[in-house]
């Protein structure tokens, strides 16, 4: 279930009434936090009622795009974990307990009677048994909804998927609630489309469409469920106040930054027995903050008596204030532990709300921030007093990124509540994601509003411009979508060379856009990182059931982050790290329970290879095959089973056999960043198409007008722009 945000508009100096949060961690099935509540599967079948083709008056859209806006929310959820969802139809219209696992937005009396008051857009129905298995969950939106006016009154409000204003997004609304029918509670983090509170349209005067994306909070949740964990490492450890064994901070928000970005990838809430875990981080440096849920997210309403964050005890829980516990280094498949303990007292400072200085608005949900644009920030809550200039007395803002600068900070009087207004300048370099706003008083206590600041693009950028127009930003994001990594600075200026060097020349600059953008595909470092999982793929399982491609997006990018890890060509001792790598992923890779499956060790070297060859389509000559099978039968472990398996992908005939292919998809999965079939598309025509039109010219791009109708598309570009 969410709640509408909190809306303060400042000219009004009016106060709206705050609507009641939760927080997030797993749904548990009691308060021991013991047994976890989840699907037994990845492999989950969900109906969409036939209420969704024939929408009532509260949903101002057509039945097209509420089908669309829902089939998008699920493949959010199934890009960024292991799960597989089976999409069929109903006439069922009520969220009951019928054995169907249902999104409905009928206006019947069972769905109404989920819903307490107007102000929850959505509600989530989950049921399972004693072991925590969901064995239904269904899905309803409030025929009812209403929405705060600027006055604190609920007035009737509607649901749209075109922006509307005072309107909720319908496919938010659907992706937050998936999030609970898969086993998820509310985040912490302002910017999580978990988090408890969902604004209208309108709210600092933009679309309310962030929460229609994952936040690396919410990725990193869904894949503590249900994977892909490898390589990932965790930080886990116990609160208590005074002391790491003292009484359990139950309620406490511990939530990590990377140090390299300053972004916050993932956060957690204690249990009742004091423990944390914060589960899926990429291995790195992480700056660990344990806070206070007191809005914009209150700990007192982080979930359900039934569950394990009753409301009831939460309520009592006494105060702390934030503590910044250190910074921790996460390795791969490793746990670093920290155990902090946390200050029981009053907090001194406490932002309870965020806004923007163009809206004059301050509300509990996230403001969209653009790379190379300035803006105004404001931040208010109880003694938010700025620090005059030339003074130490007072609370003074920053920005826990080298990204992200903050100047004029200053103090906005007359307003019924103190806010405090400064201005940040994000660099045109700054990653996507998620920051917080730090506050530290004159005393040295510190407060944040995790992750209240998000780079989600297109989200707040100005009519009529497009980031991926900017040279530095445009090769920036290839970096991060073929290679999954920010760019190294002679990288980044080599190649924004390689474009700019035409000057004002449209028709150069457009030739140097596409060869720079194909050239990340044919690379060193994809050859031998994202190629090479395409093709390992391929020699391990053929194409997977029903489709022409041998891997999907969300098994791709976690295993092509894996083998580049640490790895930039021309630095460093960097082969020597790639073929660490490649041995240390290859072994992994053979002793996944799905490759066992598959290959029962009780195989023979004849056996292993001859399937491994007959899955890659008989690339290999006899001479090939006899070697690798006396290999095996010389060294028949997991080791001799993964160099075997390496030497097939790497085969020169595989290679060449499937570049095309893997041109063709890699076009989705970096540019459009899903699966062929994937929403808009329903099938693979799209793949088949690019894939002939390529064959036809052999293999060349630039004939074949490949790579250039895919970075001049309305679907790439609307990533970047409205």
């Amino acid at each position: 279930m969410r709640l509408t945000a909190t809306l303060l508009v400042l000219a009004a100096l009016i106060l709206a009434p705050a609507a009641r949060p939760r927080a997030y961690t797993l749904q548990y099935t009691s308060t021991a936090a013991t047994t976890q509540v989840h699907w037994p599967t990845t492999n989950i079948t969900v109906a969409l009622s036939t209420s969704l083709n024939s929408p009532p008056s509260y949903v101002h859209a057509t039945g097209a795009q509420v089908v669309l806006a829902a089939r998008r929310a699920l493949s959010r959820w199934a890009l960024a974990s292991n799960i597989q969802f089976n999409v069929t139809t109903s006439a069922a219209q009520d969220a009951a307990a019928d054995g169907v696992s249902l999104i409905t937005i009928a206006d019947t009396g069972t769905n109404r009677a989920l819903f307490s008051t107007g102000v929850q857009p959505g509600r989530a129905r989950v049921s399972f048994d004693g072991s925590g298995n969901i064995t239904e969950a269904d899905l309803a939106i409030n025929p009812l909804v209403t929405r705060f006016d600027a006055f604190g009154n609920q007035v009737s409000s509607f649901f749209s998927t075109d922006g509307a204003q005072d309107s909720y997004d319908l496919e938010s609304t659907f992706v937050h609630e998936i999030g609970h029918m898969l086993g998820l509670e509310h985040s912490g983090e302002v910017a999580a489309s978990m988090q408890p509170r969902q604004g209208t349209n309108g709210t600092y005067n933009l679309p309310s469409f962030t929460t229609r994306t994952l936040s690396s909070d919410d990725v990193a949740g869904i894949r503590a469920v249900y994977g892909p964990r490898s390589g990932l490492g965790s930080i886990a450890g116990r609160v208590g106040y005074n002391s790491s064994t003292g009484v359990a901070a139950f309620g406490a928000h511990v939530f990590a930054e990377e140090v390299a970005t300053g972004r916050l990838v993932a956060g957690n809430v204690v249990n009742a027995a004091g423990n944390y875990r914060i589960d899926s981080l990429p291995p790195g440096q992480y700056r660990v903050v344990v806070e206070p849920l007191d809005e914009p997210v209150a700990a007192a309403q982080i979930g359900s008596n039934g569950g394990g964050y009753p409301a009831s005890t939460l309520s009592n829980q006494p105060p702390f204030v934030t503590t910044e516990a250190g910074t921790v280094t996460v390795g791969a498949e490793a746990t670093a532990q920290l155990n902090v303990g946390v200050n029981g007292a009053v907090p001194a400072i406490n932002p309870r709300f965020i806004g923007t200085g163009a809206s004059f608005q301050l509300s509990t949900v996230a403001v969209p921030i653009v790379p190379g644009q300035s803006q105004t920030i404001l931040v208010a809550g109880d003694n938010m007093n700025a620090a005059p200039v030339g003074t130490v007395t007072g609370v003074s803002i920053s920005i826990n990124s080298p990204y992200i600068s903050v100047s004029n900070v200053q103090q906005l009087n007359g307003f019924g509540i103190p806010v405090i207004s400064f201005d940040i300048s994000p660099s045109i370099l700054t990653p996507p994601g998620e920051y917080s706003v730090r506050a530290i008083s004159s005393a040295g206590q510190v407060a944040y509003v995790a992750g209240g600041l998000t780079v989600d693009l297109p989200n707040g950028v100005p009519a009529g411009q497009n980031l991926s127009d900017n040279s530095q930003f445009f090769v920036a994001q290839h970096y991060r979508d073929f290679l999954s990594r920010e760019p190294d600075q002679s990288g980044l200026d080599f190649w924004t060379n390689e474009i700019e060097s035409c000057g004002r020349d449209a028709a150069c600059r457009d030739v140097k856009r596409n060869n720079v953008s194909a050239a990340f595909f044919l690379s060193i470092e994809f050859q031998q990182t994202g190629y090479l999982v395409y093709r390992l793929y391929k020699a391990a399982y053929g194409n997977a059931a029903g489709t022409p491609v041998p891997v999907r997006f969300q098994q791709f990018f976690p295993d092509t982050q894996e083998i580049g890890r640490g790895v930039v060509v021309g630095v460093g001792n960097w082969q020597a790290q790639l073929e660490a790598n490649k041995q240390a992923f290859a072994l992994k890779f053979v002793q996944r329970p799905e490759f066992i499956a598959r290959y029962p060790r009780t195989l023979s070297p004849t056996q292993f290879v001859d399937a491994l060859n007959t899955n890659a389509g008989g690339v290999l000559d006899a001479t090939e095959r006899q070697n690798l099978i006396d290999e095996l039968s010389a060294n028949n472990t997991d080791a001799g089973r993964a160099s075997v398996l390496r030497k097939v992908a790497d085969d020169s005939n595989l290679v060449q056999q499937e570049l095309n292919r893997a041109f063709v998809l890699m076009q989705y999965f970096g540019y459009m960043r899903r699966n062929p079939d994937d929403p808009p598309d329903a099938d693979f025509s799209g793949y088949n198409f690019w894939l002939g039109k390529l064959n036809e010219f052999n293999g060349n791009y630039i004939a074949a007008e490949m790579v250039k109708a895919f970075i001049t598309s309305i679907e790439y570009r609307q990533r970047f722009g409205p």
